[in-house]
This record gives structure tokens, sequence and C-alpha cells, in this order.
């Protein structure tokens, strides 16, 4: 029985021998985060190809989409400490006052609908993408389901009612939309697109940016109400970053490197 202890023990400890390097690899390795809350519209590119081209260069991508609002007010309140924000809002970041150490407003997008390919209207908004019947038509479809985001906590939201204002006018606004909280019509910013995608909202005000990464069709709202002048990134490096230096290597990627070249792709206009 001493004999078979002994060798129990010597096998733990070469066990352990053999692991422990593994595991001080991985503890290094997770020294080397960036935290990020993010702008529900960039949930894809974000936690795929971005997050993969962070992870190649030994970063751990931990990003938070939502609306802008409600993650703004998370930072405000001091629920969340993040190292970076983007918003699709300037002002949200502004408003954050000392909170921030450095802010750069670096790219755009339009306003418009998108619908999944698959969707039982998909036909119906074809033919608006041709221009063989109006967008408005074909949004008055009976027993169309509309989705949109919360204007409360989401820039998009409130982007979709000036939007829809400055096309239609406010009349037929409130009959395509109903009340600015239309029960509905509301989704999580996080939410929305996975509805389109599982056919429980037929068509949805999105960006541009949205549509190109999921790869759905996308009509944008006609001349000014596609807001392109207005609907703008904005990355902020945080005051109280928790991972200060690979906050400013994240940024720096996203601004001028191969996130840029990513979020290009994914539909987003970067500003000259």
């Amino acid at each position: 029985m001493h004999k078979l202890a002994i060798a129990r023990l010597s096998a733990l400890v070469l066990f352990i021998s053999l692991a422990l390097p593994f595991a001080l690899l991985r503890v290094s390795a997770a020294q080397d985060i960036v935290s990020v809350l993010y702008a529900g519209s960039l949930v894809t590119p974000m936690e795929g190809p971005v997050k993969a081209a962070l992870l190649g260069k030994g970063i751990a991508f931990e990003g938070q989409p939502g609306g802008s609002k409600e993650l703004a007010n998370l930072i405000a309140s001091g629920i969340r400490s993040p190292d970076v924000f983007i918003s699709v809002n300037p002002a949200l970041v502004k408003n954050l006052g000392d909170k921030v150490a450095s802010a750069t407003t670096f790219a755009g997008t339009s306003l418009g609908v998108a619908w999944a390919p698959a969707s039982k209207y998909a036909a119906v908004f074809e033919r608006a993408a041709k221009g063989d019947m109006p967008l408005q038509d074909a949004l008055e479809t009976p027993d169309l389901r509309i989705g949109r985001t919360d204007p409360k906590l989401d820039p998009k939201g409130a982007y979709t009612i000036a939007g829809v204002k400055m096309w239609l006018g406010d009349e037929q606004e409130q009959h395509l939309l109903g009340p600015e909280e239309n029960p509905a019509q509301i989704f999580p910013e996080e939410d929305l697109l996975a509805r389109v995608d599982t056919g429980q909202v037929d068509v949805g005000f999105f960006y541009r940016t949205e549509a190109i990464a999921r790869k759905y069709p996308f009509i944008p709202l006609p001349g000014n109400a596609a807001l392109t002048d207005r609907i703008t990134y904005t990355l902020a490096i945080m005051k109280a970053a928790p991972h200060p230096q690979t906050a400013k290597t994240f940024a720096d990627f996203i601004l001028t490197s191969g996130g840029r070249d990513i979020l290009t792709r994914a539909g987003i206009t970067y500003l000259k």
C-alpha cells in the first residue's frame, strides 16, 4: 500500500508540473482584456471577425451590445465601467463628461428597412426595392409585422421616428408606427435581428450596417429621411478604463487598422 501511495503521489506531481505552464499561460493571456460596451447595431461584426482578430493579437474581447442610451446610463450610474464605449449618438458620449478620457466620431451609416431573405413578404419588398411599388405601400401591407427599437433606450428608435416623420409627415408617421412606445413594434436592440431571422418580425427599421452584416436586403428611407448626415458612431476611451493599454490598442485597431477594414466591409462608412 505504501508503494501504491507513493506511485499515486508521483503521478499527481507529474500532472501538476505538466499542467502548471498551461494554467499560467491562460492567466497571462487573460490579462490582455478589453471590455467594450457598444451599440447593438455592431453586434455581428464585433462578436464575429473583430473578436476573432483581437484574439489573434492576444486580446480577449469582452463586449456587451445594447441600445446606446441604455449603455450610457449604465456608465453614468457607475453600474458598468468599461474600457471603451461605442455610441451611435455623439451626444451620449459628451453627456458622460469627465468619465471620458478621449472620444472620436469616426464613421456613419444610413437608416432604412431590411428583411430576411426567407421572409414571407420578401417578394413585396423586392418590388419596392426595384421601384415597382412605393415603399410606403409595402410597409402598409395588411398583417405585416414591423419591428423597431425603443426610442427611449436606443438612438435608432428615435432616428426611426424622426426619419419616418421627415419622409411621410406627422400624420402618416402615426398611421404607420402608431404611438412612440407601440408594444406591437418595439423590441430590444439586441433581439430585433434575431426576431427577423426567425420570422417573428417581417421587416424592421435598421441601419445599413446591420443589413450588410446580416446579408439582409435593405432599402434606405428616401432622400434626407435616411439621416445619413446624423447617424454617426463615436468611440470613447473611458478615464477609469480597467485596462487602459488594451483600450488604446483596441481604439487604434478600430480607427486605423484591421478593425477599420472589418467594419467597412460590414457597411460602415468612415468619415474623412
